[in-house]
């Protein structure tokens, strides 16, 4: 059957001057049409084409070009199918497809017609975009490293204290059901949530026996000085204001700022109760390790007065599950 048998030739001059490649099959997938531009596109002249098989069809994916082809001929018309296809030369290339049935005089489905873009270039750019970001975030992921262990290098007793806070921070946000931007954005701020301890002297942080008032106090200014230090880095989350916030208390007893209830960033939250549990059950130079039970007991004891309740219980919820912070 040809193109004018099935009335195409009132169209022919338009087909012919599109800036698209055009062509069309018959149901066993012989070429009936085959436009200028899919001369250009492809390689092949009409001549090479008209009457055999499409020839772009690359070698082992007869079987998806059938199913699709299937689909057509079934009175399915789809757009901006992306594929790999083949040129004369051999070589491959990506296109975005459209395609619908193709009538003949009666209405009946004798073939389907493609309308085809090179897609090429905007994919070789998304592929470099790609490796772009992967790269950034490589580069970031190092830098949140070399934060997380300035700190460890001046405070040895809490050396690991940051990342296990994190894995359970980002573990309780999964138990509550966030997105995993707002979870990588809970795990990063808490990766470095003790940055303000760069601003405390070291013998200090490392001091056995109980503290002192005036040392409590300078420990205190932590959150703050961490908030000065992030403050100045563009992140995707608010990581400085989640840092500052992370000993404040829904009661309003926490410090900096005494913030209370949900003037406290539901990530701040999240981190609260994740740092208070692993700092109860983890040595201090100042006391031995209590272990888990008593952490677990406190944020019980104070759940919805100075912990989120729901915070609170996803944690509870992950240690039943069997969670450790190790």
């Amino acid at each position: 059957m040809t193109a004018e048998q099935i009335g195409l030739h009132p169209l022919w001059s338009l087909v012919q001057g599109s800036p698209l490649a055009i062509f069309a099959v018959d149901r066993q997938a012989s070429v009936l049409v085959w436009n200028q531009a899919a001369e250009r596109l492809f390689g092949w002249n009409e001549q090479e084409v008209i009457g055999h098989k499409n020839p772009i069809v690359p070698e082992g994916q007869g079987e998806e070009f059938r199913q699709l082809r299937d689909r057509a001929l079934a009175g399915e018309i789809y757009t901006g199918k992306e594929l790999r296809v083949r040129k004369k030369d051999c070589s491959l290339i990506d296109i975005s497809v459209s395609t619908a049935p193709l009538r003949d005089k009666s209405g009946v489905i004798v073939g389907l017609m493609a309308v085809v873009a090179d897609v090429s270039e905007r994919k070789r750019m998304e592929e470099a975009l790609r490796e772009s970001l992967q790269k950034s975030r490589r580069l970031f992921d190092e830098m949140i490293h070399a934060l997380a262990s300035a700190v460890e290098k001046r405070d040895p007793y809490t050396a690991g204290h940051q990342q296990r806070v994190a894995r359970l921070a980002s573990a309780i946000a999964g138990e509550m059901g966030l997105s995993v931007e707002q979870i990588n954005g809970i795990h990063t701020a808490a990766s470095v949530h003790d940055i303000g301890k760069l601003s405390v002297p070291a013998e200090i942080l490392s001091k056995p026996g109980q503290l002192s008032a005036i040392e409590m106090d300078l420990i205190k200014t932590h959150s703050q000085a961490g908030y000065e230090i992030l403050a100045g880095i563009e992140f995707p989350w608010p990581i400085a204001r989640i840092v500052q916030q992370h000993h404040e208390r829904r009661d309003g007893t926490g410090y900096p700022s005494g913030l209370a209830d949900d003037a406290i960033l539901l990530e701040a939250r999240i981190l609260t109760v994740a740092d208070v549990v692993e700092a109860m059950s983890s040595y201090r130079p100042y006391r031995p390790a209590n272990g888990i039970t008593p952490a677990l007991e406190e944020i019980k004891e104070y759940r919805g007065r100075r912990y989120d309740p729901e915070v609170v219980d996803a944690c509870l919820v992950l240690f039943n599950k069997g969670f450790t912070l190790e």
